[in-house]
């Protein structure tokens, strides 16, 4: 599977978690709820790049990486099942949440990133999930499009196949 075709996924996973569709339905216009979803993805770049760095050159940080990304996966499914969202970090919403909150979809994209890839194509790969993160938080949130049973069925998808991509590259 393409890593950035992932990366979209996870990305528009990321977008409808509750928190995102209850903050920016809470926010009264438009213009807030945009701003909202691209201060939120701000932050996650700044703290995914210099991620990404130190990962990639590294191949023991590498593997290591991928272990984590398979119990990031594991993380997102018994989310899914368990219909219980895993935040770990401040709550802070815009900015701050989205350097410093760490979610099992957050955590999946730095490890698919940093797996091998050139440092511009594994800034693609970040790109490409916070491009289709903040477009679900915006467009979902601006249009109520969201069924509830959606969350549950994205994750437990993502998360199977995020982890078969992550077992991959550890025995390939």
């Amino acid at each position: 599977m393409d890593p950035i075709i992932l990366s979209l996924l996870l990305g528009l996973s990321h977008g409808i978690e509750p928190d995102h569709v209850a903050t920016a339905r809470l926010l009264r216009s438009r213009w807030k709820i945009i701003q909202f979803a691209l201060s939120h993805s701000a932050g996650f770049i700044i703290i995914a790049i210099p991620l990404i760095i130190l990962i990639g050159d590294n191949k023991f940080l590498e593997i290591v990486a991928d272990i984590v990304g398979i119990i990031f996966s594991i993380l997102l499914l018994v989310q899914a099942i368990f219909d219980k969202e895993i935040d770990i970090g401040a709550n802070k919403a815009g900015l701050l949440q989205g350097a410093f909150v760490i979610t099992p979809t957050k955590v999946l994209v730095i490890v698919i990133a940093s797996t091998g890839y050139t440092i511009p194509y594994s800034i693609e790969i970040v790109l490409s999930f916070i491009i289709a993160s903040a477009a679900s938080i915006i467009s979902l949130s601006l249009f109520n499009l969201i069924p509830k049973r959606i969350y549950k069925i994205v994750d437990m998808g993502i998360g199977l196949l995020t982890m078969a991509y992550l077992i991959f590259l550890l025995v390939s």
